[in-house]
This record gives C-alpha cells, sequence and structure tokens, in this order.
C-alpha cells in the first residue's frame, strides 16, 4: 500500500486515492537541513523534501512523502 502524508489543514495519512487511513496517526515529521552562511550568521534552512513517520495500524512506516 502507498501512503503520503497531508499537510494542511493538519498533518494526516492518505492512500493512493487521497482518502484518509483509518487507525493511521502522523508520529513525525523532518526536513533535511544544513546551515548556511548570511549577514547575520550562520542559519539553519530546509535543503529539500520532507519525509513522515507514521502509523498504520501497529505497523510503522518511515520515509512517507509529504503532500
Amino acid at each position: 500500500m502507498s501512503y503520503r502524508v497531508k499537510l494542511v489543514p493538519r498533518p494526516v495519512v492518505i492512500d493512493a486515492d487521497g482518502l484518509p487511513v483509518p487507525n493511521s496517526h502522523v508520529v513525525e515529521i523532518t526536513f533535511p537541513g544544513d546551515a548556511i552562511e548570511t549577514a547575520l550568521g550562520r542559519v539553519n534552512t530546509i535543503v529539500g523534501p520532507g519525509t513522515a513517520k507514521v502509523l498504520v495500524g501497529d505497523a510503522t512506516i518511515r520515509g512517507v512523502r509529504l503532500f
């Protein structure tokens, strides 16, 4: 089964048809980051697409794409 996480209006796990997945929960959302130099010093910034860790039933699934 393919899952994605829809962020708006709240994080929710959706299936390939765009429907909410019953008995699911978004546990964590992460974005790859890096520090860049600015005139005010080093600032953390997002450098790529985020991924989520979700629970579907008793299964933990990592690396779920955000939508």
